[in-house]
């Protein structure tokens, strides 16, 4: 599967292409789509790629498609979502070792899991903390 072009890092995204990215990854992120149409969230969205993390690995994983998403979800979900948070951070941990996603190793994607379960906490209260959107 053809990997879907993101808008670049620090872009602000509009409604309109987060839809078509949505659309684009099918299942995968529709559920994601209609919460945000719903109710979107107060702030802009634009991502920060792989937030304290290289968007590229070893100079040959492009982790950025992976961790777009993975901001998407973050600035679309609710205070308390502890469920949704999990399941976001054990996707993008499949999207970064996916073959036919990012392709990069298994170390690399628990690495990242890990990561993402300490640092992307809402009570951090950070720019990329879950439900960075709505704050």
């Amino acid at each position: 599967m053809k990997l879907f072009e993101f808008p670049q890092k620090g872009e602000v995204v509009p409604l309109e292409k987060i839809k078509e990215i949505c659309e684009y990854y099918g299942r995968e992120m529709l559920d994601l789509w209609k919460k945000i149409e719903a109710d979107p969230p107060i702030n802009d969205f634009s991502s920060d790629g792989c937030s304290c993390w290289p968007d590229k690995w070893l100079k040959k994983v492009n982790l950025y498609p992976a961790c777009f998403k993975h901001d998407l979800k973050y600035w679309a979900g609710y205070p308390g979502e502890d469920k949704a948070r999990l399941i976001a951070d054990a996707e993008l941990m499949i999207d970064v070792i996916a073959p036919d996603r990012c392709d990069g190793p298994v170390y690399l994607g628990r690495m990242m899991f890990e990561g993402v379960q300490i640092g992307g906490r809402e009570s951090l209260k950070m720019s990329f903390s879950w439900g960075f959107g709505r704050t």
